[in-house]
């Protein structure tokens, strides 16, 4: 992918997530079709959107550096990003009876956090140390 793809792809997630985040509940009340959001909403796969800031912000950073310095972000993100995808479906099955059997509120908020954590620390190291390498080119 090319750094403008992931950036707007990014963007158009994040917009997303944002207009989410203002959806009148009010509206919730009279209309079918927003009670169907909200019930998306409560959904554990709502937590694979989430995805998108993050992904959003750390392209944003990388767009106007050396074309090095995103190579060397994608390459770990795009094997990075489906761990996060398949911990998520793993563990929202996991509630349901199906998966590992192992999923409570708590736990899966642990697990979902810390991979974020991850990504996005090892992600700014990435970023930082190949700038620094590309820097003096």
């Amino acid at each position: 992918m090319t750094k403008k793809s992931v950036l707007l792809i990014g963007l158009i997630g994040t917009l997303f997530v944002l207009s989410l985040f203002f959806l009148d509940t009010n509206l919730c009340y009279s209309s079918t079709s927003c009670m169907e959001i909200r019930s998306f909403l409560n959904n554990d796969i709502f937590a694979l959107i989430f995805l998108t800031p993050p992904l959003f912000i750390l392209s944003l950073i990388t767009y106007k550096m050396k074309e090095e310095v995103f190579r060397t972000w994608w390459n770990f993100a795009r094997w990075w990003v489906p761990v996060i995808i398949i911990a998520t479906l793993l563990l929202e099955n996991a509630g349901g009876g199906g998966g590992w059997g192992i999923s409570s509120g708590i736990f899966e908020f642990a697990v979902l956090w810390l991979l974020y954590i991850i990504f996005i620390i090892i992600s700014l190291v990435k970023i930082v140390r190949a700038y620094l390498r590309t820097r003096g080119k």
